[in-house]
């Protein structure tokens, strides 16, 4: 579950945190990549709003409302007599029937200034309460499609004569995890590999926005090839077999990562062995020592 809260992150976006509650909290983001990134578009929403309203205000009223009250300034001032004092010692009087006679015109120009402003006030709040609910992790989107189509694609691309397939040549789960998520600068984390395939390698993969991880797999010499990609705050969802870019994958979601399978197998075993990756088989219970031996 998640530690922190969604009004801890719009503090934190805010600026409003103390210095220690800051802190903690960018802790929980260097743990957190997830959270990280979703601060940073926040934080870059917040400050185009704030440009857009800053821009918007210095706009917002009419010249002519300025101009106006400038001039009613000019005509309150009393001329200088020959016998008094001269006009930069007078102080700046306004006539009260001036004053009057421009109050209703200053007024209704205000009213026109200020109703746009309004408006436009209005239409900021209410997008800015859409993108709350469209960034509230129970709303979270999974790409699907975009995961199958990411990692049929990768397959055909290097897994095919005369292409190295892996960049790290392993049969070890933690090892790729490390050398993963040193070039991805993020944790990669990987399910256990079922007992019917064997581990290859590892390399980094082309995907919209950002690299994946590929990992290279083989199923009684078929070669099948795992996508793996951090999500902000997915679901746990089970596999389930996609058509994408002429061929098929299996995706599914586990611990924040979107994972996609695709391989030289029919469908019905792609999916078993998806399956597999998403919940391996509990290990078998040794059996109990007879008696006497």
């Amino acid at each position: 579950m998640e530690t922190w809260r969604v009004a801890d992150l719009h503090a934190y976006v805010d600026d409003c945190l103390e210095p220690e509650q800051r802190q903690t909290f960018e802790q929980r983001m260097a743990q957190d990549p997830a959270l990280a990134r979703r601060a940073a578009a926040w934080r870059a929403q917040n400050s185009a709003i704030r440009a857009a309203l800053d821009g918007e205000g210095a706009r917002a009223f009419s010249i002519s409302l300025v101009r106006h009250q400038g001039e009613v300034l000019s005509q309150g001032r009393r001329p200088a007599t020959a016998g008094g004092r001269p006009s930069a010692e007078q102080p700046a009087r306004l006539s009260a029937l001036t004053v009057a006679d421009a109050a209703p015109s200053s007024a209704k120009d205000a009213r026109s200034a200020v109703r746009p402003w309004l408006l436009w006030r209005l239409g900021v709040a209410a997008l800015l309460v859409g993108l709350a609910s469209l960034w509230a992790p129970a709303s979270t989107v999974v790409p699907a499609k975009a995961l199958a189509a990411a990692d049929v694609q990768a397959f055909r691309a290097f897994v095919r004569p005369g292409v190295a397939p892996v960049e790290f040549s392993t049969g070890d789960r933690a090892q790729s995890e490390t050398w993963l998520a040193a070039r991805l600068m993020r944790p990669v984390h990987l399910p256990a590999t079922p007992s019917a395939l064997k581990l290859v390698g590892a390399r980094i993969a082309p995907y919209p926005g950002a690299a994946a991880a590929f990992l290279l797999y083989r199923s009684q010499d078929r070669p099948l090839g795992l996508l793996v990609q951090s999500l902000d705050a997915p679901r746990t969802t089970a596999p389930r077999l996609l058509a994408a870019d002429g061929g098929y994958a299996a995706v599914w979601t586990w611990r924040g990562e979107g994972f996609a399978l695709a391989g030289a197998l029919d469908t019905t075993s792609l999916l078993k062995i998806a399956t597999d990756f998403f919940a391996p088989p509990p290990p078998a219970a040794q059996a109990a020592p007879t008696r006497g031996s």
